[in-house]
């Protein structure tokens, strides 16, 4: 049986270049990309609402977005202004907190996506359209004093060291996110240590360990593995075959088996 082709954006810095348009205007330009630690999903777009809202930045969820339009650069909510205009206020300064997150679902009327614990990336589901779909509005869970959110943000992420198992490759110079489930499905390695001047694709499911405080993340792949495998050229098209070459290159399991 032949697998459908996936639907990728290019990379991450293509979609901080999107506008956000609510049902009734624009609100602004992405300014940055929370991504989730465990799961290597995309969690919010943090939005810059320039001249409409000065000074402030607002989350968006992809829970959030009704269409992505490719021709335009810009993705289609289906909230309002005022909606957005009276979303919990967001501390640019601080990080993230998992309360902020409960206060921000609940206000939305969105299920928390890290429960109930499930297979999917979004709570049970696959999709945040699926989580949005089988929520129970104004549902909430329990939340631990202190715990994390596990966000991070495409700005800090992007140029930590890429180590494979026996050194450094060179460091982390994008991703590339499925507009679908919003996964992070690859992040784009620059090899300046081991290929100058060449990239490769590298799958969040191959990380065996990330020092989040020394900005360096290992994979299970030697060096000779990842000079060996399939090149990737800035922009491409991620087609079905070069996946499969890709995987098995590396000898890796098959995410769509």
């Amino acid at each position: 049986m032949k697998r459908r082709k996936i639907v990728i954006f290019n990379n991450g810095k293509d979609v901080k270049k999107y506008d956000i348009h609510a049902t009734d205007g624009n609100i602004g330009t992405v300014n940055d990309i929370l991504i989730d630690d465990q799961k290597w999903t995309v969690r919010y777009l943090v939005v810059d609402t320039m001249k409409w809202l000065p000074g402030k930045k607002v989350l968006i969820s992809p829970m959030s977005i009704k269409k992505v339009d490719y021709e335009e650069w810009k993705f289609e909510l289906n909230l309002t202004k005022e909606e957005i205009k009276n979303s919990p206020d967001l501390d640019a300064d601080q990080p993230v907190s998992r309360q902020y997150e409960l206060q921000f679902g609940n206000y939305y009327g969105y299920a928390p996506y890290w429960g109930p614990a499930g297979l999917g990336n979004w709570g049970l589901y696959a999709t945040p359209g699926e989580l949005v779909q089988n929520t129970n509005p104004n549902v909430g869970v329990p939340v631990e004093a202190g715990e994390e959110s596990h966000l991070r943000s495409f700005k800090e992420v992007t140029g930590y060291d890429i180590h494979a198992i026996d050194g450094r490759i060179g460091h982390v110079e994008d991703f590339i996110i499925c507009d679908r489930t919003w996964t992070v499905r690859y992040i784009i390695v620059d090899t300046k240590n081991l290929w100058p001047g060449k990239h490769v694709i590298l799958s969040p499911d191959w990380i065996t360990d990330i020092l989040w405080t020394d900005r360096a993340v290992t994979m299970d792949l030697t060096k000779e593995q990842i000079k060996n495998g399939p090149e990737y050229m800035p922009m491409q098209d991620i087609t079905a075959e070069y996946e499969r070459l890709l995987f098995e290159k590396y000898d890796k399991p098959k995410y769509w088996e």
